[in-house]
């Protein structure tokens, strides 16, 4: 397993482009713990929750975009579902898809499964850590 990262050491990183198709830190990941037709779910190298337990979907199919996934794509949502509703058995978690680039530091489409739920002062942190301005209190 690649070695976690906290999330300062990430952004003390200050990566300095975004990762596409030639690069792809995705497509060369070594660190697969389950796999289907379409998609794989690897740990989060750099995990918000600090833990093992942040999880992140991929297509094989490199993709920057949901609009891309074909149809057998997407139907293999329901399979990542179940996969994850089993991994984190009783656990609150949440999902998250930011379907935009900017500031984003890979160009392949991924889902985030994180532990636990997310409350006020450590979604604004979070938030703020990815570089989205918060202006409204949480």
């Amino acid at each position: 397993m690649k070695k976690i990262l906290t999330r300062a050491e990430y952004h003390a990183k200050k990566w300095k482009k975004i990762y596409g198709l030639e690069d792809c830190p995705f497509c060369n990941e070594a660190d697969i713990i389950w796999k289907w037709k379409y998609w794989f779910i690897v740990r989060n190298f750099s995990p918000y929750s600090g833990d093992e337990k942040h999880l992140m979907a991929i297509p094989f199919e490199h993709k920057q975009f949901s609009i891309e996934l074909t149809k057998d794509e997407f139907a293999g949502l329901k399979e990542i579902q179940d996969f994850v509703k089993g991994f984190y058995w009783e656990e609150n978690y949440f999902s998250d898809t930011r379907e935009t680039m900017w500031n984003r530091s890979v160009e392949h489409l991924h889902i985030h499964f994180i532990p636990w739920r997310l409350q006020g002062k450590y979604l604004r942190k979070m938030l703020e850590n990815q570089g989205f301005p918060i202006k409204e209190n949480l």
